[in-house]
This record gives C-alpha cells, sequence and structure tokens, in this order.
C-alpha cells in the first residue's frame, strides 16, 4: 500500500531535485516567460522592467523545450542596455526602431554596427557587446535568439555564464576588420556564412524544390555558433510540404502573410495559427507543421533551429537535408504534397480566390513549378 502523505524523506526530494535551472533564473530576472507553440507578434508581447542590464526582457519556452530560446528586449527612446558577455551563443534579430551595438574583447576597442529593422546581427562567444537605441523618441526592440536555456541547464551556474573571463580569440578578434560587413560568403548550394545581415527580408535564397513548389531558401553560418539559422521564402501561390521534427526550431515571419497548420498525427483536425510580421511558430517534438502563404509575394521567414551548419558533428554538410528523409517515424520526415489529405490544397485555394491571387501550384504529380 502507498501511503498518500508525503513523507519527510519526500519533502526533501522535492527540495533538492531542481526542474530547469533556465526557469528558475527567467524567475529570478522577474521577467515573463512565454510557453506554447506558437506567439502571434513578438512586438506585442508585454515585458518587464529588466534591473540586471536595463530597458525590458521577456523569456520563452517554446515546444516544449529547453534547449533554444528567445529572448526579447526592449531599450527605451535614447537609451542604452548595460554591457554584458555570456556562455551561450546568441543572434540578434531587430524588429522595431534602429539602434548600435558595441562588440569587443576584454582589452579591445569595439567594433561598432549599426542596424535597423530586419538586421541580423551575431554576437560572438563571450565577447562583451552592449547596444544603443538610435532614436531619441522611440523605443527599439530586438529578438536574441540563443541556446541561453540549454547552457543555464548544463551549468546551473549562473555565475559561471555571466562572469566567465575567457575569451575565444580564435572566434572573434578587433584585428578582423570586416568581421561585421555586410558581405556573405556562398560556399555552396544553399549555404551562406556572415556575422551581419543589413536586412534579412531582401537576403537571396537558393532554390528548394524538395521543399515544395518554388519555394528557396538559405541556410546561415554565423560567428561560429553552434546555433542553426536558414531563412525560407515560400513563394506567392504556394504552400510548403506538412514536416516534422524534434523540438527547437522557432521560425519567425519576417515578411508577407499567410497561416500555419500544426497537428500531431491521428488528431482529427489540425490547428490554424495566422502568419504576419514576427510572430514565431517553435512546434512540439514530432508535430507537423505547415506554411501557407496567401499574400501578395513571398512569404519569408528565419529559423533558429539545429545544429551549426559549419560543425557537422561527424555528419557532412548535406544541401537536401531533410528533403531525404524517408522513413515515417524518423524525425525530418515530411508529407508530399500527393499525400496529403486534398482538403489542405481545396482550403488553401478558397484562401487564395479570396485574396485574389491566381497563382496556382502545379497539379499534384506533376514536377515542381
Amino acid at each position: 500500500m502507498t501511503n498518500s502523505v508525503p513523507t519527510q524523506h519526500e519533502a526533501q526530494f522535492n527540495d533538492w531535485y531542481v526542474e530547469s535551472s533556465y526557469q528558475e533564473f527567467v524567475r529570478r530576472e522577474d521577467a515573463p516567460l512565454y510557453e506554447g507553440s506558437a506567439l502571434e507578434d513578438l512586438r506585442a508581447l508585454e515585458l518587464a522592467d529588466w534591473d540586471r542590464r536595463g530597458g525590458k526582457v521577456a523569456y520563452t519556452r517554446l515546444g516544449d523545450h529547453e534547449t533554444y530560446a528567445l529572448q526579447i528586449i526592449e531599450i527605451p527612446p535614447g537609451g542604452s542596455l548595460k554591457p554584458e558577455h555570456h556562455m551561450y551563443d546568441a543572434i540578434m534579430l531587430a524588429i522595431a526602431g534602429r539602434g548600435i551595438s558595441n562588440v569587443w574583447q576584454t582589452g579591445e576597442e569595439p567594433h561598432t554596427v549599426e542596424w535597423q529593422e530586419g538586421s541580423l546581427l551575431a554576437i560572438p562567444l563571450n565577447a562583451w557587446h552592449q547596444e544603443f537605441n538610435a532614436s531619441g523618441t522611440e523605443p527599439c526592440r530586438v529578438v536574441m535568439g540563443t541556446n541561453m536555456a540549454q547552457m543555464i541547464n548544463h551549468y546551473h551556474n549562473v555565475d559561471f555564464i555571466f562572469n566567465n573571463p575567457y575569451s575565444f580569440t580564435d572566434r572573434y578578434t578587433a584585428n578582423v576588420d570586416a568581421y561585421f560587413a555586410d558581405q556573405p560568403k556562398h560556399w555552396n548550394l544553399r549555404l551562406f556564412e556572415t556575422n551581419f545581415i543589413a536586412d534579412v527580408t531582401t537576403f537571396g535564397v537558393d532554390a528548394w524544390s524538395e521543399k515544395g513548389h518554388r519555394t528557396g531558401i538559405s541556410r546561415l553560418s554565423m560567428a561560429s555558433t553552434a546555433l542553426g539559422l536558414h531563412i525560407l521564402d515560400v513563394a506567392e501561390g504556394t504552400y510548403a510540404t506538412a514536416h516534422r521534427h524534434d523540438a527547437g526550431a522557432h521560425v519567425i515571419v519576417v515578411g508577407g502573410e499567410g497561416y500555419e497548420l500544426l497537428y500531431f498525427e491521428g488528431e482529427p483536425e489540425p490547428r490554424r495559427m495566422p502568419l504576419r510580421s514576427y510572430g514565431v511558430v517553435a512546434p512540439k517534438r514530432n508535430e507537423f507543421h505547415q506554411h501557407f502563404n496567401t499574400g501578395k509575394g513571398s512569404l519569408r521567414q528565419l529559423a533558429l533551429r539545429g545544429t551549426s551548419t559549419r560543425y557537422g558533428l561527424g555528419k557532412r554538410y548535406d544541401p537536401l537535408g531533410a528533403a531525404q528523409v524517408t522513413d515515417p517515424s524518423a524525425p525530418g520526415y515530411k508529407i508530399a504534397y500527393e499525400r496529403e489529405d486534398p482538403r489542405i490544397r481545396e482550403t488553401y485555394y478558397r484562401e487564395l480566390e479570396k485574396a485574389g491571387i491566381d497563382l496556382r501550384l502545379p497539379p499534384v504529380g506533376q514536377g515542381p513549378g
């Protein structure tokens, strides 16, 4: 017979066990923690005053996952954040306003980088950085895509994360003048290396017919981080095939409009979410998701996901990626157009008709358009 009254040992266990060092850190920051599979507008989220750095802040724990997370930051008009450095990777996307970042190693002069809405900036590992709002009248808002949650949970020591003196000069030093130049290197099909993109909405993409008709992608390697990144274009009159993978991917809309379908295998009906600029989708493990473009021009998304495109963990870079997965039970599996429920395309075409868009996909079974 099990005693329903907690024993002294069980009570001690509850005090001893730490469910999440990351969540404890967010509570100490006295900041909101947003959860779920999606957020409709990162610009509209309520943030809290941020004593540690100034400005305002909120954090995410999307997809029931604590590897990758977002940190949403607002800097007041004419204001700045306090400098910091940290033992986790961070990629900054500006989503409102304009500003300046100073980045430096201890004992070196800072690099100064100007950014505006749509700019993407990599923060080198454990380098100092400080952000300034360039407007005296309007706040600016940025999103940091990070593996902060993973690192805090791994070390469960915040002092180590934010006060480690080691400088990774093999990754970044002021001696490299063009480090933050907007001049990406195109290594091969769908793979670019850069540390700064002035505007992700105009960055070039390579065709990716394996993902869907008239789609394109650019995978990004930035600042030798452990973060995987890509920019995905879903063209006008087009939608991507349904796919699923492990949790962790955060897909941020940076241009266009449409909707997302999310569902688990066996569910009678998918859940639908509108897609507009700075909405984010972060599916749970093996949750199918599918991007639909219902607007004029491309639906463009920036994804934080997976592992670095530079450091392969024993596997050589594959430009086709998950398109080659054929095992229905494996992560990365996708449902080809010819095998999806025909109601999905019928519903989509009704949306295009309402929007006055004439473009259509080739009939099911024909090649990419």
